[in-house]
């Protein structure tokens, strides 16, 4: 971690979750990557999971916006989603923005990608970003069904805007990794989303290489230096 790395806090609500641990390097930043952990959007999961990531990042001259947010488990789902889009809202930009989300965090990241013309990539990092499959499979002993607090309804107009597989195209360029020692769900899950997506018309670029769930968010793997250089081609230039 560089010292010349500038450390801030931004709150964005008036709740202890509602804020952005933002790192600003020295010179002007190439480009702005706002950062959502997962955790199975469980409250006992923090935003701490992507510092080293964040860190790496502002070393190579990238403004890294780190968000928390409200978890459903204490919150609800509707605070979860506005909270994702409140903070984004508060993101200081400089140079192209991209939303870079970890495993639940990939869902977030990805919806509000596609919510909102700001971003102009959305990155998938073993993303939860099909909440049908993930709820039939139980995954994360039942996580889908605890943050919407129901069963995935394909029917229900907001569990469809939830779930990035359901709303596709989503109109935003998207790198979609996963490691091949991850969880087979979320390899299957992350194969499906590319092949429907790109079939759908979106650009989307798929990064695969040896490592597990947190391989991909650990900055001295092949797994992220492959992502990361896919991440850096699909920003404009």
């Amino acid at each position: 971690m560089s010292t010349d790395v500038t450390h801030r806090t931004v709150s964005y609500g008036d709740h202890a979750d509602q804020h952005i641990a933002v790192r600003t390097p020295p010179a002007d930043p190439r480009w702005t990557a706002v950062l959502i952990h997962g955790g199975y959007w469980r409250s006992k999961y923090r935003l701490d999971l992507m510092d080293p990531l964040a860190d790496a990042l502002a070393d190579t001259g990238v403004a890294v916006w780190n968000i928390e947010y409200r978890r459903p488990d204490e919150n609800g789902w509707a605070a979860t989603t506005a909270d994702v889009a409140a903070a984004l809202d508060a993101v200081e930009a400089t140079g192209p923005v991209a939303v870079i989300g970890h495993s639940a965090g990939g869902q977030l990241a990805l919806r509000v990608a596609a919510d909102t013309d700001r971003p102009v990539l959305g990155v998938s990092l073993a993303g939860v970003i099909d909440l049908e499959t993930a709820d039939e499979r139980r995954m994360g002993d039942g996580a889908v069904q605890n943050a919407l607090g129901h069963r995935f309804d394909p029917k229900a107009a907001d569990d469809v805007a939830s779930s990035p597989r359901h709303r596709l195209p989503l109109g935003v360029t998207q790198v979609v990794a996963c490691g091949t020692d991850d969880d087979p769900n979320l390899i299957d899950i992350s194969a499906d989303y590319v092949q429907a997506a790109t079939a759908a018309g979106d650009e989307v670029t798929a990064v695969t290489a040896p490592g597990d769930h947190f391989a991909i968010i650990d900055p001295t793997t092949r797994l992220w230096a492959m992502t990361l250089a896919a991440i850096e081609r699909a920003l404009p230039r």
